[in-house]
């Protein structure tokens, strides 16, 4: 998937689950679409599970059904597929077909469409949690800043989220990414490794961040003290977004309307599906998913602004060879409101 891979994300075992349950989401009505639905294409869009929530509207989403009953309108189902809680660990998932369509933030889908993955951005907004994102080192750490890094190994997933932020910290820095020994394990192995002591820091996000803070790790920098453009993406499956358009500017209307929602109200929108257990928030870590929930951004089809934001993450990973070759916005972003359009379905 990515520049030094260094093992399968999936076992065959996993993935063939993850087949077998595609279609298996929350249940669909069998009934035909209205005469009005009927216009649009059919499609079924394979969503990776939100999880808890924690500042996610789309966990919400999942559990009251909105987006089951919105979609029906243009023809289209949803299934929540199970899935790692990073982009980049889904990859193979992805691209064989289990899941269709993910939220994440821009950098691995740089990574993957670097190594061929048929996905394309459909939705951004700005920067969001980055108070639950960064780097993180073990309590008694001799590191105290960045610079300290040097000759340190830190584990990022390559070419995605986590690298990214490793990488925007060093630039910021002035530290060239050459001095510091970058391990590619995905999060949920980095976790271990970082427990265990086989990693001196880790950069990291969302429920692996807070997790690991949870544990004692110490916070080296945030997300929100780098100016990052690691934008929230929305993306899906090009052959998909093509066929119905629609159905996805329906995702980014009922992602929006929850957005408000949660602007006033942004405790509905964390531990979801439990308060107890791993993926549950309690402490500082939820008084900071409800902060991040009351000022998170709406999403919008891609903007000229947003286009040059991609093209900065892009470029980054290409001059630091976390990919082969630099990913051109034109390969990356889609417009759904052109594609509606053009299909006689548009606004």
């Amino acid at each position: 998937m990515i520049a030094g891979r260094s093992k399968r994300l999936f076992s065959t075992v996993t993935l063939s689950l993850l087949l077998a349950c595609s279609c298996k989401g929350t249940p669909q009505s069998s009934q035909a679409p209205s005469a009005a639905a009927s216009k649009y294409e059919p499609i079924e869009i394979r969503f990776s599970d939100p999880g808890n929530g924690g500042s996610s509207v789309m966990a919400y989403a999942r559990r009251e059904g909105i987006l089951e009953r919105e979609l029906a309108k243009v023809n289209a189902k949803i299934a929540w597929v199970p899935g790692a809680q990073a982009f980049s660990a889904n990859f193979e998932a992805m691209n064989a077909g289990a899941i269709n369509a993910s939220g994440g933030a821009i950098s691995p889908i740089v990574g993957a469409l670097a190594h061929n993955l048929n996905f394309k951005v459909f939705a951004i907004g700005d920067p969001a949690a980055m108070k639950q994102a960064g780097i993180v080192v073990p309590a008694d750490s001799p590191i105290k800043t960045v610079n300290d890094l040097v000759g340190k190994r830190v584990a990022v997933n390559m070419a995605a989220h986590g690298d990214y932020m490793l990488l925007k910290a060093l630039a910021n820095a002035g530290v060239p990414a050459s001095a510091v020994n970058r391990l590619n394990i995905q999060p949920p192995d980095a976790a271990a490794a970082f427990a265990t002591g086989k990693i001196d820091a880790w950069s990291t996000f969302g429920v692996f961040f807070s997790t690991a803070v949870r544990n004692g790790a110490r916070i080296l920098l945030r997300e929100s003290d780098m100016q990052s453009d690691d934008v929230t993406i929305m993306a899906a499956n090009a052959a998909v977004l093509k066929k119905n358009p629609a159905a996805f500017l329906v995702v980014i209307k009922v992602v929006n309307d929850l957005v408000e929602i949660g602007h006033q109200h942004p405790e509905r929108f964390q531990n979801v599906f439990t308060d107890k257990g791993p993926t549950a928030l309690s402490g500082d870590e939820l008084a900071i998913a409800i902060e991040n929930t009351r000022a998170m951004s709406k999403i919008r089809v891609p903007t000229l602004a947003d286009r040059t934001r991609v093209a900065n993450v892009a470029r980054m990973f290409a001059l630091n060879k976390s990919i082969d070759r630099e990913i051109g916005v034109d390969e990356i972003v889609f417009d759904a409101d052109a594609a509606a359009r053009q299909k006689g379905t548009g606004p």
